[in-house]
């Protein structure tokens, strides 16, 4: 019967000749929804095809109604917001006899109509290329005698698609092999030696991450109602939340699940027999409206969803309910759905791919360390080469590597975990997520008390966060990727990104069933943390805080789009729509630009013969503190001004040492030397020592390195090429000087 209603939508006259084609353009729908409760028609398999070339449309239903009698028909076609064909039809006026009277029983079906080709004019050509169509056929019920239209018999929608999409592989996994190019290169520089290169291409690569999971997150809010091209553009981008398909994993997550005593979903299983909208709708008592520019309103059909449980369902768990009734799918489980994954696996999914991407990376480097030895000891590769450090200081190099990948992760596993303790997949399930949430948070909590301190600690001693944070090697090498990638004194902003990061998963985790005030709560907090960023400017210079600064307001203008596809503003139809495709457009050319950034960057970072030369000194006096390879007699490589910088750090680390053995020998004399290399000159008791001379053939005064932020010698605060060393009259308070814990120059 549907069939015969959705070729009045577009003004079908019947056929006797069954015509069917596999080719040229064409619209489609296979799912039929119903619209309004103890509806008189429904349809356990709905499949209908509109080819272009032939005017024909083709069908397949297995149906039931409860309509006898004679019937007036009001069929809507929307799309975009936007009412394009909508007519009101007597079915008697067709001369069809199967369709005047209507008789009720089962309807079991497969033929085909011809439609007028004047109707076939009023759709636009774009219709059958545009991906991801926007559109749908509503077809409403009357008897012929109510006139006035009150009392609909059955209420059917489908929605119409062309097939065309921007959901591709095509688009995800380029997208996601070049992201990780970024995290290669800057690991690869760093064991070079080019510090700077290193630390921007890194901060460039983590904001790059934050991009495409910040994007993943937004697409999983329960919001009212996504439009399609929204929708599948977001899904190319799941891959950074750990959402991938992979066959015979999936067998063993559906295993697993069952073995400690949980339930698998079997919705993808069988789709083909479901009735399945990937929406979650708002619902309202008028169901057609006869006006041009269709409301928000307008795309969903029927009594309210939350009264209306024996129409529809949300429930993936519950076999007996879907089988019967519309499984309404929003947030995360429309994700999972468009993932083919099951949404008991959707954790295990997750989780288990960022675990395996662990074990490879840390394989891998403990492979590539095991070749430079095999090939130092063959004398093919030099003792001093430039992976002297990555050999050297391996061990902490994989620490580092795994707080890298606890950050850049935290969004998808703190988002995972806590969606986990909503579902209770199974009780091992829950237990596998306690302990990933308890290990991963524990580890950045753990890092970020450990450079707080040790920041703190560094201002307290030397009036500067970078000479603790960046003097030693093992420090820098376990925890630098906590901190490199924002100005030394910045260092703290740890603790926003990570509070960010945090309560947009939290409040996405757990408020799947509250759109408006789950887009609200999202929009509020991208916008707190906008205007955070442009006041503190915290990265490493101004090209790398423009750079975030831009990504965020993308994110920003993500979840001001998502907060009106919740349908909180009751905004017409096509505002969704047209915004839909705003986000497509912008999105598409960001990740493009970003990308395009990220080779070129890499690019010349690789073939550049000093890729620091290309970045401004940063201006925070890491530059001199971070430690230098120094050789000489025995083949060294570093420069001149980079040997002085050394020797002026060992001897000011060796002043420290003296005049620690300098105050035990005079302890009987109850005097407290204080001993700071800077001081805010509060201290009452000051010495001129002369330890220095014997030491560094200097005068008796301590010495300070010139610093890029300080400014001094002759430098004028600019970069420091070849360090100029001042003499200072300050004096030293406090008797706990420290120098790194460990560093390059004690080994």
């Amino acid at each position: 019967m549907f069939c015969n209603l959705f070729s009045i939508a577009f003004g079908a006259s019947s056929s006797n000749t069954s015509t069917k084609t596999d080719g040229g353009q064409y619209l489609k729908t296979t799912s039929l929804l119903t619209c309004m409760a103890n509806s008189q028609f429904s349809a356990s398999y709905f499949d209908v095809h509109f080819y272009r070339h032939n005017n024909t449309v083709t069908f397949k239903v297995d149906a039931t109604t409860t309509i006898s009698g004679k019937v007036i028909v009001r069929a809507d076609v929307i799309v975009y917001g936007l009412n394009v064909i909508q007519k009101t039809i007597d079915l008697c006026s067709l001369g069809q006899v199967a369709l005047c009277p209507l008789s009720a029983g089962r309807i079991d079906v497969s033929s085909s109509y011809t439609i007028d080709s004047d109707i076939i004019k009023q759709i636009p050509g774009v219709a059958y290329t545009i991906p991801d169509l926007d559109a749908q056929v509503r077809v409403v019920v009357y008897s012929q005698n109510d006139t006035t239209y009150q009392n609909p018999l059955a209420c059917v929608e489908a929605i119409v698609s062309n097939d065309k999409t921007v959901q591709t592989k095509y688009a995800s996994w380029p997208i996601a092999a070049i992201s990780g190019l970024g995290v290669l290169t800057s690991g690869f520089v760093s064991v070079l030696g080019y510090t700077s290169t290193s630390a921007h291409i890194a901060s460039n690569s983590i904001s790059l991450f934050i991009y495409f999971q910040n994007l993943s997150i937004t697409a999983m809010m329960g919001v009212a109602r996504v439009p399609p091209i929204a929708a599948a553009w977001t899904q190319n981008f799941q891959w950074s939340m750990g959402i991938i398909n992979v066959g015979f994993m999936q067998s063993i997550f559906d295993w697993y699940v069952q073995a400690t005593k949980g339930t698998s979903t079997a919705v993808l299983a069988n789709k083909d027999v479901l009735s399945i909208s990937v929406q979650k709708r708002e619902f309202i008592n008028q169901m057609i409206k006869k006006v041009t520019l269709a409301s928000s309103n307008d795309y969903t059909v029927g009594s309210s969803i939350a009264n209306d449980t024996h129409l529809y369902t949300t429930d993936e768990r519950n076999s007996t309910d879907y089988a019967s009734k519309i499984l309404l799918l929003h947030g995360m489980e429309r994700v999972a759905y468009k993932a083919n994954i099951e949404l008991s696996n959707f954790f295990l999914t997750g989780i288990v791919f960022f675990l395996f991407f662990i074990f490879v990376l840390v394989v891998c480097m403990i492979f590539f360390k095991a070749l430079l030895e095999v090939l130092t000891r063959a004398r093919i590769m030099s003792e001093t080469s430039n992976f002297f450090l990555y050999r050297k200081n391996w061990g902490s190099l994989i620490k580092g590597t795994l707080f890298r990948l606890a950050i850049i992760a935290f969004p998808q596993v703190s988002l995972l975990t806590i969606w986990e303790f909503t579902q209770i997949d199974s009780p091992a399930i829950v237990v596998d997520a306690v302990v990933v949430l308890v290990v991963i948070s524990g580890l950045l909590i753990y890092g970020t008390i450990r450079v707080l301190i040790r920041g703190q600690k560094s201002w307290k001693l030397y009036k500067t966060p970078a000479y603790l944070l960046y003097g030693d090697t093992s420090f820098l090498n376990r925890f630098g990727f906590l901190y490199a990638q924002f100005n030394a004194d910045k260092y703290w902003w740890l603790i926003p990104l990570l509070s960010y990061a945090f309560l947009r998963s939290l409040f996405v985790a757990v408020l799947q069933n509250q759109g408006k005030a789950q887009a609200l709560i999202i929009f509020i907090i991208e916008l707190f943390y906008f205007i955070a960023l442009c006041w503190f400017k915290p990265y490493l210079d101004k090209r790398t805080n423009i750079f975030n600064i831009f990504i965020h307001v993308v994110n920003l203008i993500n979840s001001l789009i998502f907060l009106f596809f919740s349908n909180l503003f009751k905004q017409p139809a096509i505002v969704s729509s047209v915004l839909a495709v705003v986000l497509f457009v912008l999105n598409a050319v960001v990740a493009l630009f970003l990308l395009i950034f990220t080779i070129v960057t890499c690019t010349l970072a690789l073939i550049h013969r000093n890729p620091d030369a290309r970045y401004e000194p940063m201006k925070d006096d890491r530059v001199s503190f971070i430690p230098k390879i120094q050789t000489g007699a025995d083949g060294t490589t570093a420069t001149k001004s980079e040997t002085q910088l050394f020797d002026m750090r060992k001897a000011v680390m060796e002043t420290n040492e003296s005049e620690k053995l300098f105050d035990s020998d005079n302890k009987s004399d109850n005097m407290t030397r204080e001993r700071l290399i800077f001081d805010d000159g509060s201290s009452t008791n000051s010495y001129n020592g002369n330890r220095v001379n014997s030491y560094t053939g200097f005068d008796s005064q301590p010495l300070e390195p010139t610093s890029v932020v300080r400014g001094g010698g002759n430098s004028g605060g600019a970069y420091l090429s070849v360090p100029d060393y001042q003499r200072t009259n300050r004096t030293r308070s406090g008797s706990n000087l420290q120098k790194p814990e460990t560093s390059f120059f004690s080994r």
